[in-house]
């Protein structure tokens, strides 16, 4: 080792929007390289995904999970989606699979 502390690099989340065709796009920066993550279909698979999960948990009917989700939960679960995302790529080996520099 030549004495020189190397430092860890990590990712940042830099924008978040959604193109016309309804797709996340996710932007991340890690060093100096910026890449995106397309999530097409996103808003159906986090509700899908939550819905899922409380009616195992909780054991909601679709009408008690929908009452939950549309007092105001939307937002906050793709929210924290895209942060488990970033979260993903803050890995050196799964950043590299991204690929897609821009």
């Amino acid at each position: 080792m030549n004495g020189l502390a190397q430092k860890k690099l990590s990712t940042k989340l830099v924008n978040v929007e959604e193109n016309l065709a309804g797709e996340l796009i996710i932007k991340m920066k890690r060093g100096e390289e910026e890449k995106k993550f397309v999530w097409p279909g996103y808003r159906e698979d986090i509700y899908t995904k939550e819905l899922d999960w409380c009616q195992s948990e909780y054991g909601w009917t679709e009408e008690e999970f929908e009452q939950y989700w549309n007092d105001n939960r939307e937002d906050s679960e793709i929210w924290c989606n895209i942060y488990e995302c970033v979260d993903v790529y803050d890995d050196e080996e799964m950043w590299e699979k991204l690929g897609n520099s821009f």
